[in-house]
Formats: C-alpha cells, sequence, structure tokens
C-alpha cells in the first residue's frame, strides 16, 4: 500500500485551489489536479506492507493534531514531472513543529524522516513546463492569497488507477 499523511481541504478551499489550479493551467499548460486529490503532504511513507496499516490508524486517529493555519502566497515549480506548486514565502512554525511531530510519533514505528528539508506545497499540476513557455510565467500569475485552517490529519492511500492515482482516506485525527 502506497500511504501518506496530509492535510486535506474542507470543501470551500478545494474549490478555491482548484480555481488556482486551473489558473496556472491555463498559463503553464499540463495537467490540474483534480479537486478531489487536492492535499498537503505532511509525511510520505511511500510503500507499506498491509500488516502495518493497524498501527498506523490508531497513531491517526490518537494523534494530537493543534488547530493551526497555513497562509500559501506563492507558485513555484519542480522540473521532474513538470509539476508547478503552491507554497508560502514564509515559514510556519505551528505547520513545521506539526511534521516534526508526525514524524516522531512514527518513528517508533520503525519510518524514518527524509534528509531533506520540509517544503510545504501544493500540487496544482503535473507535466507542465512553465520554463519552457516562458522563464517568467510563475511570477506574472495573479498573487495567490489562501490561508488553510487545519484541525486534523488524514492518513491517505494512494491507488494507481489508468496512470493516474486516487487517494483514498483511511483514518483521520480531529476535523479537517
Amino acid at each position: 500500500m502506497r500511504l501518506f499523511f496530509a492535510l486535506r481541504p474542507d470543501p470551500a478551499l478545494g474549490e478555491r485551489l482548484a480555481a488556482l489550479a486551473e489558473q496556472a493551467r491555463r498559463h503553464c499548460g499540463g495537467r490540474a489536479t483534480p479537486r478531489a486529490s487536492l492535499h498537503l503532504t505532511l509525511a510520505f511513507l511511500g510503500e507499506v506492507p498491509e500488516s502495518r496499516l493497524d498501527a498506523l490508524i490508531r497513531l491517526t486517529e490518537a494523534f494530537p493534531c493543534p488547530a493551526g493555519s497555513w497562509s500559501a502566497d506563492r507558485y513555484g515549480s519542480f522540473p521532474h514531472g513538470g509539476i508547478v506548486w503552491l507554497g508560502s514565502s514564509r515559514p510556519c512554525p505551528p505547520l513545521e513543529s506539526l511534521h516534526r511531530d508526525l514524524w516522531q510519533a512514527l518513528t517508533p514505528l520503525g519510518f524514518a524522516p527524509p534528509r531533506r528539508p520540509f517544503l510545504p506545497h501544493v500540487t496544482l499540476l503535473r507535466h507542465a513546463a512553465p520554463e519552457k513557455r516562458d522563464p517568467c510565467v510563475l511570477a506574472r500569475l495573479p498573487r495567490p492569497r489562501l490561508d488553510w485552517h487545519y484541525t486534523g490529519i488524514e492518513l491517505v492511500q494512494s491507488v494507481a488507477e489508468g496512470g493516474r492515482h486516487r487517494y483514498r482516506g483511511l483514518a483521520s485525527s480531529g476535523r479537517h
């Protein structure tokens, strides 16, 4: 099972994110992330044997996720996969603390945190090529302003279907 922990947007926020994805798609090309797949990854676990699922569900349901807020105000891209994302120009200590606390809870279950620094973002587009169209295209997009209020995390399974991934929530802590 391919698993990760995420913040999932409420319906209104999901609609705003989907609108930003469509706006970015018009400028950068590529494929917009479907509304139901929009999320902010807190911890990517990768392939996990199904035998470990019960422990992860228990951890998720008991995880003390404090309410918090993350502000997104800039676009960025990862050349690999043609990813265009929405992120923040400023650090968010409460979100960084949530990320760190989650990995601390996962460590006794045999999971190790990634070596790269945490970069909170929401993938808006895949297979885009903004730099090939125009190196400054992301800078010319209208500056996004989005506040994401969260009260819980979700354990999510990524299921491959027809060359794409569908996300299925398995457990949650708090409300989203």
